[in-house]
C-alpha cells in the first residue's frame, strides 16, 4: 500500500498500476473520447451561407425522397379526384363537338362554332368548375405545407408518418391561408403599379417586359419568403408569421432574395412542363380520333392516359413544394434555431410516442368531391344522351 505522496506501484511491465486513491464510487472518464456517431441526414441548425442554403435544401430533398414520393402519390391522387369531373366533362363536350378543334380555336382567341347542348348544361359546368378549382387550390396549399413538414422533420431529425404529417398540415392550414391572403392584399398595390408601369396595363407583353415584371415581383415579395416555415416550424399565427418573415428577410436579405429566385425558377419550370403535357394530351386526343365515332378501346386508352397525366401533374406539384421548401427551411432553422412547431401533436405525457395520424381526406374535401362527382355524372348524361 502506498504512502501519501508516493507514486503508484508499477506492474511487471514497468507501467504504473491503477491509482487506488481514486474514489471507487466514481466512474473514471476514458482517456480517449468516444468516436463520433455515424453520419446521418444533414441538419440545418447553424447559420447557412447564401448558396449553401440551396445546396442543403437539395440534400434534404434527397434524404427525404422516400417520404416525398409517398406524399407525391397522395397529392397526385387528390389532384385526380379534384380535376376528374372537369376532365370528364371536357372530354364529353369535345366528343359532342367532334374533337378538340374548338379548344384549339379558343386558345388562339377565335370564337368556335359550338354544337348546341341541352339547357342547364352551362350552369352545371360552372358549378363543376367552381368546386373543382376550389379543391385544386386546397390541394396545392396542402402540398406546400406537407412539403414544409416533411423537409423540416428531416432537417431536425424527426420522423413523421404520412398520416401524422397530414394531421399537422390540417392544424396549420387556415393559418397559412390567412397569411397568404394578407400577403396578397399587401402586394396588390405594388403589383398593380408594376403592371401599369412595365406592362402598360395589359395582361401580356413582350418577353423582356415579362422578365422585368417577374424580377420586380420577386423583389417586392422577398420579405415574405419565410411564411410557410414560420407557420409550420415557428407555430405562429398569420399576422405574426408575416412580421417574423419580414424581420428574417431584413437580417439576411440576400438569402431571402435567393429563396424567392429559387421559388420562381422552379415554378416556371413546372409551368413549362405542365404546358407541354397539356399539348401532348391534346395531340393524343386528336390522334385517337376523339369524336362521334370514338370506340370503347379509344375511350379507355384516352381515359387512362388522361388519368395518369393528372396524377403526374399533382405529383409534380408536391415535388415543386419540396424543392422550394428546402432552402426556406434551412434558412429559417439557421436564423432562428426554432422547430418546436413540429411537436404540436406530441403527447406531453409521452413525448417519445409517435404523433397521431389523421384521415387522408378531410370531411369537407370528401363532401366537395362527392358533390362534384355527382355533377360530373349529370353533365355526362346531358352530353351523351
Amino acid at each position: 500500500m502506498t504512502q501519501p505522496g508516493e507514486p503508484p506501484p508499477e506492474t511487471d511491465a514497468g507501467v504504473p498500476g491503477p491509482d487506488l486513491t481514486v474514489d471507487p464510487g466514481v466512474t473514471p472518464q476514458p482517456a480517449v473520447p468516444p468516436p463520433p456517431p455515424p453520419a446521418t441526414a444533414p441538419t440545418a441548425t447553424e447559420m447557412p451561407g447564401t448558396l449553401a442554403a440551396v445546396s442543403r435544401g437539395l440534400d434534404l430533398n434527397v434524404a427525404a425522397s422516400r417520404e416525398i414520393r409517398r406524399a407525391s402519390l397522395y397529392i397526385g391522387l387528390l389532384w385526380l379526384l379534384s380535376i376528374g369531373p372537369i376532365a370528364a366533362t371536357l372530354w364529353a363536350f369535345s366528343a359532342k363537338q367532334g374533337g378538340f378543334e374548338w379548344l384549339q380555336r379558343l386558345a388562339r382567341g377565335l370564337r368556335p362554332d359550338f354544337v348546341p347542348v341541352g339547357p342547364g348544361f352551362g350552369e352545371i359546368v360552372f358549378v363543376i368548375l367552381l368546386i373543382g378549382f376550389a379543391c385544386l387550390v386546397a390541394v396545392a396549399v396542402d402540398a406546400q405545407l406537407l412539403a414544409t413538414v416533411l423537409i423540416g422533420a428531416r432537417a431536425t431529425d424527426r420522423r413523421f408518418s404520412l398520416g401524422a404529417a397530414i394531421a399537422l398540415v390540417r392544424l396549420r392550414y387556415w393559418r397559412y391561408v390567412r397569411a397568404s391572403a394578407l400577403v396578397g392584399l399587401i402586394l396588390l398595390v405594388p403589383r398593380v403599379l408594376i403592371n401599369q408601369v412595365v406592362m402598360n396595363g395589359r395582361p401580356a407583353g413582350t418577353e423582356a417586359q415579362a422578365l422585368l415584371s417577374t424580377a420586380i415581383d420577386i423583389l417586392v415579395s422577398t420579405p415574405f419568403a419565410y411564411l410557410a416555415a414560420g407557420i409550420v416550424l415557428g407555430a405562429v399565427g398569420a399576422r405574426e408569421s408575416i412580421r417574423r418573415s419580414w424581420r428574417l428577410a431584413r437580417a439576411r436579405w440576400r438569402l431571402a432574395l435567393l429563396i424567392g429566385i429559387v421559388n420562381t425558377a422552379v415554378t416556371y419550370i413546372a409551368g413549362f412542363a405542365v404546358g407541354a403535357g397539356g399539348d401532348i394530351l391534346v395531340r393524343l386526343g386528336t390522334a385517337f380520333g376523339l369524336g362521334g365515332s370514338t370506340g370503347p378501346v379509344q375511350i379507355l386508352v384516352l381515359a387512362l392516359i388522361v388519368a395518369l397525366a393528372i396524377v403526374s401533374i399533382g405529383s409534380l406539384i408536391m415535388t415543386i413544394g419540396a424543392l422550394t421548401a428546402g432552402p426556406q427551411v434551412v434558412a429559417f432553422l439557421g436564423l432562428t434555431g426554432y422547430s418546436s412547431g413540429l411537436d404540436a401533436l406530441n403527447d406531453p405525457a409521452d413525448p417519445s410516442a409517435p404523433p397521431p395520424g389523421a384521415s387522408l381526406i378531410s370531411l369537407p374535401m370528401q363532401l366537395a368531391l362527392v358533390i362534384n362527382a355527382a355533377l360530373g355524372t349529370l353533365s355526362l348524361l346531358f352530353l351523351l344522351r
